[in-house]
């Protein structure tokens, strides 16, 4: 060991609700009762997270084994998601290196998440929009892609959870923390607490 080794400090490690959000994001599951189940762990467990600002360090590993998810992300919110997420280089025919990315990709049906093929984008196209943790929903001729790092909605197509059913939907914030909500050219006005945003549409691209 040498002699004047720098010290390991420890970090200010992030803990309770943002942590079990980002695990939620993570994981792929719509609320904590899910992610309860998914971990194998009571949901009085993560209300004591919650309760505490505790960081779960051994859901964090658990988590970062099966999926990659970084670490780093989980419990500093620093950095990417996903930073060894499969990409490659290719040479386009202007001799420019592109830089491509796999997106998972998905159709809702019945309020769930049905997995598509996985599609391969540019990264250049994704900096555009400032997406970092993309995922991808096709519906019909459309492919919206859905930047998952927003998890609050202003104004926008956003990705949402009601009552445990999926949709993609136009929302405008109010005043008083109520969210305008459309559905098929009728608007409901809900409170905020009663959605979950999963992801707001940063680009819609449609096949011709």
């Amino acid at each position: 060991m040498r002699e004047k080794q720098e010290k390991l400090s420890a970090f200010e490690y992030q803990g309770g609700k943002i942590i079990t959000e980002r695990l939620c994001q993570a994981l792929e599951v719509k609320n904590q009762r899910e992610l309860s189940t998914l971990l194998d762990i009571p949901t009085s467990t993560m209300s004591t997270w919650h309760k505490r600002d505790l960081c779960p360090f051994e859901v964090v590993l658990r988590a970062h084994m099966y999926t990659g998810i970084s670490v780093k992300w989980l419990t500093l919110g620093e950095g990417e998601p996903f930073p060894n997420r499969v990409s490659s280089e290719h040479q386009s025919k202007r001799l420019e290196p592109k830089v491509l990315f796999d997106i998972d990709s998905f159709k809702i049906l019945n309020g769930d998440l049905k997995e598509l093929k996985t599609l391969t984008f540019d990264k250049s196209l994704l900096d555009q929009v400032s997406v970092m943790n993309a995922m991808a929903i096709r519906h019909g001729e459309l492919t919206s892609i859905i930047d998952k790092e927003v998890n609050q909605a202003v104004s926008g197509t956003y990705l949402v959870d009601m009552d445990g059913l999926l949709s993609l939907n136009d929302i405008q914030r109010l005043p008083g923390k109520k969210l305008a909500i459309s559905f098929n050219g009728s608007t409901l006005t809900v409170e905020e607490d009663e959605v979950r945003v999963v992801g707001r549409v940063a680009l819609v691209m449609e096949k011709k």
